[in-house]
């Protein structure tokens, strides 16, 4: 139930943000707006305001629209004709139709200044080991090192150190690292191996390079359960506390971790704590030497000495709000060209509950993670409604581009069977988002 309120939240902040764009550009173009609506489908609250917009709630959140006056969808006054949306010229509609997903841009963009504004929390970037042959230890980089600055850019944290070598590994290649060692300041080079897009780079990035992040020594208590892994089959239960395997005693989850990778397809007798009781719990890791379970980290406190904020000046954010918005739509785009050319796996593609898991999951940790969350989506939906998709914003734009080249739009008919066929498209990409969804829930 959390979950769904974070997702109707979501969705009426980014909703709102991209119909607000064209709302806005619509009136300074002139054109006349006669429906600002928030949702589809049977209106919950209605509202004229003083310039004649009816402002609307509608019952079904999934999107929303802005209705402007135009000969094409009825009969337009002789008087308010100069008003009408197909009389403004090419420019102006064109700015109309691109301002909402340039809206969701811009709040991506102020998203992130705020994040950096108030700061990152997260731990110190303090190295625990480095592996012997590996690009770290080549750089002589050493356990109890601190990366305070890669490429010139700040690392404060572990989270800012796996942004800026993510970055890298892209296109793979030289970074300079600053590590503060024994309070001496030094520069040195590291080779990044590049990491392809079909990778998973949070997986993979630091143990290719060799580097072990200090680790704080997690309560073994358990926050969520995979369904269909060995766990779940288990009866595991969300707040269990891990207290023994096989009758090893666990006080950390990394010690159940270990256990549990090294006991593949080996049955376990896992003793957990629910409440006053103690039960025990037969599990067996898969072939990987995973179960399917995630731990609470916010039962643990993290030691003062290894707390640490990534934190920038107002006009500093800015610039790495950009940044940080460009990097992500880059990111974005790459993925969807990767899915079209097999690279990536259409997998990839969530719909509404995998959003709300992560609404709900992000917003449990904190303002910020809501925050990074909206704004993530943000660009997604941006980027997703400049597709050249018809019934999609890059559709139309796409017609404005055909429209430009011939100097006369094309026919009503054919921009009706567009329309067509960006719904069966749309209903396409709607089905498999839900198929995801549902074999991502159920297994």
């Amino acid at each position: 139930m959390q979950s769904l309120l974070y997702l109707l939240a979501t969705l009426a902040i980014l909703v709102t943000v991209h119909e607000f764009g064209h709302f806005w550009v619509a009136r300074r173009c002139g054109v006349k707006v006669l429906k600002f609506s928030i949702g589809f489908g049977r209106p919950l609250w209605s509202r004229f305001g003083k310039d004649g917009t009816e402002y609307i709630v509608a019952a079904i959140p999934l999107g929303g629209y802005v209705k402007m006056l135009d000969e094409r969808e009825g009969e337009v006054a002789d008087a308010e004709l100069d008003k009408a949306f197909n009389r403004k010229p090419l420019g102006s509609r064109v700015a109309i139709v691109a301002a909402g997903p340039i809206a969701n841009l811009l709040f991506a963009v102020f998203a992130y200044w705020f994040i950096f504004v108030m700061g990152i929390p997260g731990i110190r970037s303090l190295i625990d080991d480095v592996t012997p042959n590996s690009p770290a230890a080549t750089a002589q980089i050493m356990p109890g090192d601190e990366i305070i600055a890669i490429n010139g850019n700040k690392t404060p944290t572990w989270s800012s150190v796996y942004r800026e070598l993510s970055k890298r590994a892209q296109s793979g290649g030289p970074a300079n690292i600053t590590v503060n060692t024994g309070g001496i300041i030094i520069e040195r080079t590291m080779d990044i191996p590049k990491v392809d897009l079909s990778t998973p780079i949070s997986s993979s990035i630091f143990e290719q390079i060799g580097l072990s992040p200090i680790r704080v020594e997690l309560i073994p208590v358990v926050a969520t359960v995979v369904k269909g892994g060995a766990a779940a089959n288990a009866r595991l239960l969300d707040g269990d506390l891990i207290v023994a395997v096989d009758g090893q005693a666990i006080e950390y989850w990394n010690q159940f971790v270990d256990v549990v990778q090294k006991s593949a397809n080996k049955p376990l007798n896992v003793t957990v704590k629910r409440g006053s009781k103690s039960e025990v719990l037969i599990m067996t890791p898969n072939e990987k030497g995973k179960i399917g379970v995630m731990v609470d980290a916010k039962q643990t406190s993290i030691p003062s000495q290894l707390k640490a904020k990534e934190q920038y000046g107002w006009g500093q954010a800015i610039v790495r709000a950009c940044y940080e918005t460009w990097s992500f739509s880059s990111s974005t785009i790459k993925s969807l060209v990767g899915m079209l050319t097999g690279s990536v796996s259409s997998k990839n593609i969530g719909g509404p509950i995998t959003i709300a898991q992560f609404a709900g999951d992000s917003a449990d940790r904190g303002l910020i993670s809501f925050i990074s969350f909206l704004a993530m989506i943000s660009i997604s939906l941006g980027i997703l409604n400049l597709l050249p998709i018809p019934v999609l914003d890059g559709g139309h734009l796409a017609l404005y581009f055909v429209e430009w080249i011939r100097g006369a739009p094309l026919s009503e008919q054919v921009q009706v069977q567009g329309q067509k066929i960006g719904v069966i498209v749309l209903l396409m990409l709607m089905f498999l988002a839900f198929f995801n969804d549902l074999t991502r829930l159920f297994g």
